[in-house]
């Protein structure tokens, strides 16, 4: 397995006008959620592909029962192509044609009418033969619709550790697409190490963050309410949003243990777990806990600089032990310390991230932590975060593609 230290090997360090870049390619991306409902990794990809490509981001067609059943959505979204910014356009499939599980003979007459109308709207655009880029194993059933030059799989979990996932079907379905790519990415070490097709082994991309937006010093706009303002310092601040994956028993915890700190949630309570909620409502009913709820990307840089330390409080499972959170980065990019559960992507920074597993190790590391800050550590947290900008991480990943293309028996129409 490739160390972290390894991934950007060949790189510039800045922004060099020399460097080889992917350009004038079509890349057809098949994602599993809205294009604008959160800022995740492959929206920042994306939106830098489609600097010098032709970039068209497909999310998934309304459910049978969000059309005609019990949970009708009412959904206000235009059917086809949207032209989201220069070179970059969102695909809708129509609302007259959701999907259907069953009788199989609809579910795949529907299926081939979805195919058609988006190749239509291809059409439609001159778009050439496309980079088929599959966020996950369910996406395979698109390969070979689309005449493209090749199939880039980017892997950001281990989804088969998912709540209500059908392990052997997705096993299956994975094994056949790491045959069918020319590239396989993953957001992990440990998930590149575990994929291998017919191609070879994956390659590890880790997550990165937007250096600039989270390194300078925001003020709020005046449209938004300052609610950190009458929460006492130090504080504690976790950004993401407040899911099953989280150790509530962990954080009332070491809530209690530090009374004089106030820990800072900002994101979206997703909590649908019946059994976790009576220690969720302990947790959150704690005097100085403080969920603040969603807010904009663009304030998220004021929340964390007016805060003293941040958190990675992950409960350690199958699921979540082989993320690579998209916060890690952006704390770094701060110069906040990090503490954090033992995840595999840390491991390479335990020089700048304190590990901990019990609640008297994360309430210690808290307050060491909450020390005076050291400008040298500041400084070297920020040199790491530098390094994972998203452009550097997506000028890896042209590299990649590059050779993918150029190499023995690829198809370059």
């Amino acid at each position: 397995m490739k160390s972290n230290g390894q991934w950007d090997a060949g790189i510039p360090e800045e922004f060099d006008p020399s460097y080889s870049r992917l350009v004038g390619q079509t890349i057809l991306c098949f994602g599993w959620d809205e294009w604008d409902r959160t800022q995740q990794a492959w929206n920042q990809i994306l939106r830098r592909l489609a600097h010098r490509n032709q970039v068209i981001y497909v999310p998934p067609p309304l459910e049978r029962t969000e059309v005609f059943g019990m949970r009708f959505s009412g959904k206000v979204r235009s059917d086809g192509l949207r032209n989201e910014a220069d070179h970059l356009y969102v695909y809708h499939f129509p609302r007259f044609l959701p999907r259907f599980y069953k009788p199989k003979a609809l579910a795949d007459w529907m299926e081939r009418m979805r195919i058609r109308a988006l190749r239509k709207a291809l059409r439609g655009i001159d778009a050439s033969p496309p980079i088929l880029y599959l966020l996950h194993p369910k996406f395979r059933n698109y390969v070979g619709h689309f005449d493209e030059k090749m199939v880039l799989y980017h892997v950001f979990d281990e989804y088969t550790a998912y709540r209500g996932a059908n392990i052997e079907k997705l096993r299956a379905e994975e094994k056949e697409l790491l045959n069918d790519a020319l590239l396989t990415v993953c957001s992990s070490p440990v998930l590149a190490a575990e994929r291998t097709g017919a191609r070879g082994s994956a390659a590890f991309l880790p997550n990165g963050v937007d250096y600039r937006h989270f390194s300078h010093h925001s003020r709020l706009s005046d449209d938004d309410p300052n609610d950190l303002a009458e929460i006492p310092s130090p504080r504690a601040i976790y950004m993401g949003s407040i899911t099953r994956v989280l150790d509530f028993a962990l954080l009332r915890d070491v809530a209690r243990l530090l009374p004089d700190v106030s820990f800072v949630f900002v994101g979206a309570s997703r909590l649908v777990d019946r059994a976790l909620r009576p220690v969720f409502e302990e947790w959150a009913n704690s005097p100085n806990v403080y969920l603040l709820g969603q807010k904009p990307a663009s304030a998220l840089p004021y929340y964390l600089q007016e805060s003293d330390v941040a958190l990675l409080p992950y409960l350690i499972t199958e699921d979540t032990k082989q993320r690579y959170p998209l916060k890690l980065h952006e704390y770094l990019a701060a110069g906040k310390p990090v503490v954090s559960a033992p995840l595999a992507c840390v491991q390479e920074f335990a020089n700048l991230v304190t590990q901990a597993t019990t609640a008297a190790e994360w309430a210690r590391a808290i307050r060491a932590n909450l020390q005076a800050p050291d400008s040298g550590s500041i400084d070297e947290r920020r040199r790491v975060a530098r390094r994972h900008d998203w452009n550097r991480v997506v000028m890896k990943l042209e590299s990649l593609l590059g050779q993918a293309m150029s190499a023995p028996g690829a198809d370059n129409r």
